[in-house]
Order: C-alpha cells, then sequence, then structure tokens
C-alpha cells in the first residue's frame, strides 16, 4: 500500500498565507514607524523644514491604516472560512 504524501488542506494554505501576511504587514508598518521617527527628529533639529516633513508623516498615517485594514480583511475571511469549515457536518468532511 502506498504511503499517503502529505498535503496541506486549504486551510493549512491559508493559515500560511495569513501568516506570511503578517510578516509582510508588520515589516510593512515599522517601515513606515521608521521614517515618521526620522521626520520627527529632522522636525526638531531643523524647524525651518517641519512643515514638509510633517506633511511626509502624515502621509504614513493612512498608508498604516491601509495595511492593518488589509490584514484584518484577510484575517475575518480565514476565520470565516474556519468556522464554515468547522459547521460542516462530519460525514461531509470524510
Amino acid at each position: 500500500m502506498n504511503q499517503p504524501t502529505e498535503t496541506i488542506s486549504p486551510t493549512q494554505a491559508q493559515w500560511q498565507s495569513l501568516y506570511q501576511n503578517l510578516r509582510t504587514v508588520r515589516h510593512a508598518i515599522n517601515n513606515h514607524v521608521a521614517v515618521i521617527m526620522a521626520m520627527a527628529e529632522l522636525s526638531q533639529r531643523n524647524p525651518a523644514q517641519s512643515q514638509k516633513l510633517c506633511q511626509l508623516c502624515l502621509e504614513k498615517a493612512p498608508q498604516i491604516a491601509a495595511a492593518i485594514a488589509s490584514f484584518s480583511e484577510l484575517f475575518e475571511a480565514t476565520m470565516t472560512l474556519r468556522e464554515e469549515h468547522q459547521r460542516e457536518p462530519a460525514a461531509v468532511q470524510k
């Protein structure tokens, strides 16, 4: 009898995708926050440029919010699919 090959169920694939997306979002947020911190420091050192630097900082906030919203949508979709999968009758899952 042949050994079954290890396959990734759709749920496992979704969790892996979710994890990869979380890593990407975390990286993007860290980058945006680093830019905001750098701009704040430059603004303190060069008050004449503070208006321009503040504008750059204000542009980063929506990018952070969009990254979080995108991840939240993916997370909620994965959780919904997981709940639907768990509700399936045992006969259907076999």
